[in-house]
């Protein structure tokens, strides 16, 4: 079943929690006033009210950096007009829910920082924490007690507490997140995923059911956060619950095509170079920014073709939940007076398995040539043997994609079946379904085995392969083997393949929920972003 995109606002990495756990954060230590103590006169007579509070919690009635907090009351009495009266019943606590806003109050790193990340002059170290130079605004106030409507004291009482409130909020010191800023990272092929601006964001589902807190940040030196809307996913929420996750850590879409898909573009062609791509003014794909050779792939025999990649060829990006690679106008010539083009359609299918340490892996969700369309289009100088030549370059094709394995006669029949021919164009038009063919993992493995140790074969599982190495290596800071690579893709087995732990603690190491130290990992997920699952409990 299709997961719903998740968007991150235009922020680069967002780390989103649910209300009983943000409120499990802001209780530890119950880090605001215990009591409560105002005085007045209406309309000439005195007016006093006392009492005890209860927990201040988080609401589901949060929305952008709007944080609305319900203070119950445990206790309280009020004195007016020579009686004293119980804000509370017997049996039922009053509240006051306030509405707030949150800043990052700047306090020394030292505490915060752990797995030997380095603190320099440019690091910074912030507390969210309540506003107290902002309005707190009274949303709503209920008070159980039964004398509470006498003299209209429950329409007297919001205001009272609307002054408490104004001059005791800097005593309300909970810590909601803690964001380190500038630090540099002990292992630098990370150092791109370390916070460079921050806010935060709180957000409801429209019925109500699920609420939540995030950290919002800019990465990878960014720091312009004039035009963000301070904004969260809550759909993040509910695909981690699936896999028993709290915490959400979401990647952009962009973020993941600067660091994952340009790194599998540089490898899926030939002698390319990070410079020789460019990515789009919205940041959400890229292609080659000048003509290539695609590959020199082997077709048998000491054959290879060595098709011409135009520039804009490729266009790589993230589709949903899964990522998509097309190649557009590529083309050869087979021998004189003859052109092939070539375009490919494939898509890339992630999941979450456990390797054989128990961790959590992500793996590509693929099976024989893989999720591939192949089109070609054969164009003719001149109008000779037009069928018959073609015919010669569907059986080279398919050599190219079957290379190694039992498909070949079976692509070649399928391949002759789309054949249309168009005299007055001069071209012969054929396409192959790769995912039609069927092949046994054995040789799919010993394939991909191939091509992880550098050989240049099977255009489909080569992209297979490459963009798994890819991923790996841009996930886990590790470079999986070629034994590890082929069983993951072709037998299921993960025996090998390393987590992605290190890097989804980095980000629970800089957008920081303070109190959760037991944090285990759950899920990875592609939802046109990409979407990290974590169980954080305290410890």
């Amino acid at each position: 079943m299709p997961v719903s995109d998740i968007s991150t606002s235009g922020w680069d990495v967002v780390s989103i929690t649910n209300l009983d756990t943000i409120n499990k954060i802001i209780s530890n230590g119950n880090r605001y006033p215990p009591e409560f103590s105002m005085n007045d006169n209406i309309l000439g007579s005195k007016i006093s009210v006392n009492g005890k509070w209860g927990r201040w919690l988080l609401t589901n009635n949060a929305s952008g950096g709007k944080i609305n907090i319900k203070c119950e009351i445990a206790a309280g009495t009020v004195d007016y007009e020579g009686s004293r009266l119980n804000i509370n019943d017997s049996s039922n606590h009053s509240y006051i829910e306030i509405e707030l806003s949150l800043r990052g109050k700047h306090v020394e790193p030292d505490e915060w920082v752990f797995d030997n990340n380095i603190i320099d002059d440019n690091t910074c170290c912030y507390q969210l924490v309540a506003d107290s130079d902002n309005k707190v605004i009274i949303i709503s106030a209920v008070f159980s007690g039964s004398e509470m409507k006498n003299d209209n004291l429950n329409m007297i009482l919001p205001a009272l507490f609307g002054g408490w409130f104004k001059n005791n909020l800097s005593a309300f010191d909970q810590i909601f997140a803690v964001i380190l800023i500038g630090l540099r990272a002990k292992k630098s092929d990370f150092q791109w995923l370390y916070p460079s601006a921050y806010s935060y964001a709180a957000n409801s589902s429209l019925d109500n059911k699920t609420t939540g807190f995030g950290i919002l940040t800019l990465v990878d030196g960014r720091t312009d956060t004039g035009k963000l809307q301070q904004s969260v996913d809550i759909s993040a929420l509910r695909l981690v619950n699936k896999f028993g996750a709290n915490l959400a850590l979401v990647i952009s879409k962009g973020m993941f095509v600067k660091h994952t898909l340009l790194k599998a573009a540089v490898d899926l062609i030939k002698h390319a170079t990070v410079s020789d791509f460019i990515i789009s003014d919205s940041g959400l794909s890229l292609t080659n920014r000048r003509e290539m050779v695609w590959q020199d792939f082997h077709a048998g025999d000491n054959v290879y073709i060595s098709p011409i990649l135009p520039k804009e060829g490729l266009i790589l990006t993230l589709q949903s939940d899964y990522i998509h690679l097309t190649i557009q106008g590529a083309y050869y010539r087979p021998h004189t007076g003859v052109t092939v083009y070539m375009g490919l359609e494939q898509n890339f299918r992630y999941k979450v398995a456990n390797n054989a340490r128990g961790e959590p892996v992500f793996v590509p969700d693929e099976k024989g040539l893989g999720d591939a369309q192949i089109v070609c289009t054969v164009k003719f100088d001149k109008w000779l043997q037009a069928v018959e030549i073609t015919m010669g370059v569907i059986a080279s094709i398919a050599s190219i994609i079957s290379l190694g394995t039992l498909a070949y006669s079976a692509i070649t029949a399928r391949a002759a079946a789309t054949l249309v021919a168009a005299e007055r164009e001069g071209s012969v038009i054929f396409s192959v379904n790769a995912a039609e063919a069927e092949i046994v993992a054995s040789e799919a493995t010993a394939i991909a085995r191939g091509i992880v140790n550098g050989a240049v074969s099977n255009p489909t599982i080569f992209n297979v392969v490459r963009m798994c190495s890819a991923v790996t290596a841009t996930i886990t800071g590790a470079a999986a083997g070629a034994i590890a690579i082929s069983e993951a893709i072709y037998k299921s087995k993960y025996d090998d393949m390393p987590t992605f732990h290190h890097f989804a603690s980095i980000i629970t190491g800089t957008s920081i929920w303070p109190h959760m130290n037991n944090i285990k990992l759950k899920s990875a997920s592609l939802a046109d972003s990409f979407v990290i699952g974590l169980e954080i409990s305290q410890g």
